[in-house]
């Protein structure tokens, strides 16, 4: 990959009308950076490189744990971290474990193979699917239509169903409802398609690979950190499908021409 401040070019294959063509895509980058509060660390963001210190007040502000400038003794910046350092200790153990709990989730991913034929001998799907899945995504999203503030996903079966659907402002919240709807309705869901409408980021790939779910399908653009990790668990990942056409990022071996 060939990177600048803003973004990375990735060789991509896309496809229109049923044609391939290999071409260079430019992929938004992402950045982990680390909020500290009072030298003690509150939560690590997803976000766009630059201008971390208005990042890292804005998050402490809207989160109700800073009233106001007057509070703030002094910000520090580092490569990858900002630490927030106010008069008074403003840090409420019980609010920001709260908060903690919420944005940042740990887990141990198991990492798949090639050598893993189930996922790609056992599970293919056409362009055509793909076409129609998006389609019918969009026909559901009868909120959006009214609104447009919501994003969509989608959990469909190979062979062009949705399974289940939701609608949320936040682009996080649909990923979680659906996966939730799931478990409780036990569906499962590794040998699923995840639909959305959203931008496939680091934070959303991470979401998704819970469910292991072997495709992932978005209208929408992808980040650097996402193609490198749904490549890395062997991850189909396809974003900009719109009408006839789509950009496959990694694992091309489970769409069929």
């Amino acid at each position: 990959m060939l990177s600048d401040s803003k973004g990375v070019k990735k060789n991509i294959i896309r496809v229109e009308d049923n044609k391939k063509n290999k071409m260079v895509d430019l992929i938004a980058r992402e950045k982990e950076l680390t909020i500290f509060l009072n030298q003690k660390k509150i939560v690590k963001l997803n976000c766009s490189p630059g201008d971390y210190k208005c990042l890292g007040v804005g998050f402490l502000f809207t989160a109700g744990i800073l009233a106001g400038k007057e509070e703030i003794k002094s910000i520090k910046t580092e490569k990858d971290s900002v630490n927030i350092n106010t008069k008074v200790d403003t840090l409420i153990s019980g609010k920001m474990n709260q908060i903690s709990s919420t944005i940042e989730v740990s887990r141990q991913y198991p990492k798949m193979t090639l050598t893993d034929s189930n996922f790609f001998d056992n599970y293919k799907i056409n362009p055509g699917t793909v076409y129609h899945l998006i389609a019918e995504m969009q026909e559901k999203a009868s909120f959006f239509k009214l609104s447009g503030g919501v994003h969509s996903c989608a959990l469909a079966d190979a062979d062009g169903t949705i399974v289940l659907f939701s609608e949320d402002i936040s682009r996080y919240n649909t990923i979680d409802r659906v996966l939730g709807e799931a478990l409780l309705k036990d569906i499962d869901t590794n040998d699923k398609i995840m639909l959305t409408s959203c931008r496939i980021t680091l934070g959303i790939i991470k979401k998704i690979m819970n469910a292991d779910i072997p495709i992932v399908i978005s209208r929408a653009a992808v980040t650097d950190s996402a193609v490198r990790m749904a490549n890395l668990y062997c991850i189909t990942l396809i974003g900009f499908t719109r009408g006839k056409r789509m950009n496959i990022y990694t694992h091309p071996e489970r769409i069929t021409f």
